[in-house]
């Protein structure tokens, strides 16, 4: 089975990256804050501050074992302690700061394709649909060529957070869908 990852924005901040921390952690040509595509950052990486903001602009957050935001997911210590064996190779981890704490954003770069005539991702007219064949099976978490702002994943990584009681994160079987409703996601997210 194969999962959409999905931030729970509705009890958790959401990680955010800001512009000039990433120009100060890379360099000043550096789209890493808004760039959801799969490049490495490793070999020139410093380590950056990353801010936390409520998505719904009101009440008490908690900060979250994982989020998820451009492409990217934040993993505190906890969570990266978890899952620095089972996702090496998969991308890298790059280390970060935030409100006083240390944590890391994994950034995926193990993409799997989308079967073409199957999948759609087509935010303006709100159609979305996300078909993957056998290449996904096994796969702990990618990323998608047709949707490079979303996280997938295998049981085996759904099942690692919920045994592990790691927050922040949620799953959904509805692959193409980026803001689904039953999650509490607003489409203008």
């Amino acid at each position: 089975m194969i999962y959409r990852v999905h931030p729970v924005i509705s009890e958790f901040f959401m990680v955010c990256f800001d512009g000039d921390k990433a120009r100060a952690a890379l360099d000043e040509d550096t789209d890493f804050y808004m760039d959801e595509r799969p490049i490495q950052y490793a070999a020139d990486w410093q380590v950056m501050e990353v801010d936390f903001q409520d998505a719904y602009g009101a009440g008490e957050k908690l900060y979250p074992d994982i989020s998820a935001n451009v492409g990217k997911l934040f993993l505190s210590e906890r969570a990266y302690a978890t899952f620095k064996d089972l996702l090496a190779g998969l991308g890298e981890f790059l280390p970060v700061r935030y409100a006083d704490q240390k944590g890391y954003v994994f950034n995926c770069l193990k993409t799997v394709s989308a079967v073409g005539e199957l999948s759609v991702h087509d935010p303006l007219n709100d159609r979305f649909s996300v078909v993957f064949d056998s290449r996904a099976d096994g796969v702990v978490l990618f990323k998608s060529d047709i949707d490079f702002d979303g996280h997938f994943c295998s049981a085996v990584f759904r099942k690692v957070v919920l045994e592990n009681g790691l927050t922040g994160v949620c799953f959904s079987e509805d692959l193409g869908n980026p803001f689904p409703e039953e999650l509490g996601m607003k489409v203008s997210h």
